[in-house]
């Protein structure tokens, strides 16, 4: 068994992706599009492109980390390196200011670049960082209740990066009533971020290095045509290539959501940064609520059903509050009141979203121990690794699809109309319930039970 001190070291190790995916997801596109001048269409464009270099990287991370020797272990060297490029394009991909007079091509190829870069420092530390966690135990709900540790710590993690955001930095002034909309505000915000995942990428690192000599190594040639065919049993597998597309469609769907959620709260609802922070205590009542109810539900629902029961309601819940306005039962736009009537609906939401997120994070490593038996290897890394480009899809499909509706609408931050803070708002909430149908559909396919899983730990065994 895991000790509470083991699963607390090793989930601080979350704390970084948690900080890198709330800046994308909520921030990066508003930072460029609306504070910057960047066309949205090429700030999207931007997101895309570093998206598609995390398509190669990602997976690749993953087959070298699974094939590495050291003293240090198969995973730990590379987390130990990557706060160097993680935590330099982060600080950099903020730096711009108005008064740098870029065009927009210039801005474009910067934003590109640093968005990359972060992105590579972050694989080089979540992809093995994922796979070690997946590893450390094959025990059916251990491994859930050690991804649900995980990811709450994550979620509490980019809740603070937003209490950071809209709490301090994104403070009103009598110049910037809403605070997010001030570009001083921002270095500071990102140069904050950075140095807290300096410290705790190390510190995850180096507290739970010693655990290395508890797993398997990897054995046997390491050719082309050898890792080909690992891969070829691995990504064949019938329940990653349902994980897979499952969480494919997901990440759009959400992502788009996500993406979107501060441009609607600050032109449709019209809420001031400091009555959206007033959002992050709920976020936080549901993530814990989450990491309360999944490792006791597991153990009576199958780990389907319940990704199922998670999609369903996420799906129902998200149009909610934009329903209510359009019958006329919402409160004053911009009130205190208006926030405590979204909060209502989001409490239940997020709970279930961040359910169906612990759960799919612990069938990672219940595939892993399928594919060992088809292949007689260990392929954490590179099945992980999808883990990881599923949570980059979900900034980054979102941010590009985003930037697209922003475009297509002509949507001015300056001089916008009422009716294309609507559409943003129509497109964050009914399209997201459409959306939500498919990833559904794609996981009523998923068949790897716990009394599957129970037989292939005995055969490996």
């Amino acid at each position: 068994m895991l000790t509470n001190k083991f699963k607390l070291n090793y989930s601080i190790g979350a704390i970084p992706n948690g900080i890198k995916t709330d800046t994308f997801t909520f921030f990066l596109l508003f930072f460029y599009s609306n504070i910057i001048g960047l066309n949205p269409g090429l700030a999207g464009l931007a997101i895309f492109i570093a998206l598609c270099v995390d398509a190669v990287t990602d997976p690749l991370m993953g087959t070298i980390s699974d094939r590495t020797d050291t003293k240090y272990g198969r995973r730990h060297p590379y987390m130990m390196i990557s706060f160097i490029p993680m935590s330099l394009g982060y600080i950099l991909l903020f730096a711009p200011r108005q008064d740098w007079d870029m065009s927009q091509n210039d801005l474009f190829i910067w934003m590109t670049l640093f968005t990359i870069l972060t992105r590579l420092g972050m694989t080089l530390f979540d992809i093995p960082h994922r796979a070690f966690g997946g590893e450390i135990t094959k025990d059916y709900q251990e491994r859930t209740l050690l991804m649900s540790w995980r990811e709450m710590i994550a979620w509490v993690a980019g809740l603070s990066n937003a209490f950071l955001g809209y709490g301090i930095f994104f403070a009103s002034t009598p110049e910037y009533p809403q605070g997010q909309l001030n570009p001083d505000a921002w270095f500071p915000f990102a140069l904050t971020g950075a140095v807290i995942m300096v410290i705790t990428v190390l510190y995850s690192s180096l507290t739970t290095k010693d655990h290395n000599k508890n797993l398997s190594k990897w054995t046997g040639a390491i050719t082309l045509n050898q890792i080909i065919k690992e891969l070829k049993i691995a990504l064949g597998n019938k329940s990653f290539l349902i994980f897979f597309f499952g969480n494919l469609f997901l990440s759009l769907a959400w992502g788009l959501s996500n993406t979107l959620t501060l441009f609607v709260n600050t032109y449709f609802w019209e809420f001031e940064a400091s009555q959206i922070k007033y959002f992050l205590p709920i976020y936080l009542i549901a993530t814990l609520l989450a990491f309360y109810i999944t490792p006791r539900i597991v153990k009576i629902l199958e780990k389907r059903t319940i990704v199922l029961i998670a999609i369903a309601g996420v799906g129902f819940l998200s149009p909610a509050a934009f329903i209510m306005y359009n019958l006329g039962l919402t409160p004053e736009k911009g009130s205190l009141e208006l926030v405590f009537f979204i909060s209502f609906f989001l409490v239940f939401l997020i709970t279930l979203n961040v359910m169906g997120i612990m759960v799919r994070d612990s069938m990672i490593g219940d595939i892993a121990d399928e594919v060992e038996l088809q292949s007689n290897k260990r392929q954490e890394g590179i099945l992980f690794a999808t883990v990881g480009f599923m949570q980059k899809l979900n900034a980054g499909l979102g941010s590009f699809f985003a930037g697209q509706v922003l475009n297509i609408i002509n949507f001015d931050r300056s001089n916008h109309t009422a009716e294309q803070a609507y559409t943003l708002a129509f497109v964050q909430g009914p399209m997201t319930t459409v959306l939500m149908i498919i990833p559904f559909l794609i996981f009523l396919g998923y068949s790897l039970s716990q009394t599957r899983h129970n037989q292939i730990i005995s055969s490996l065994k």
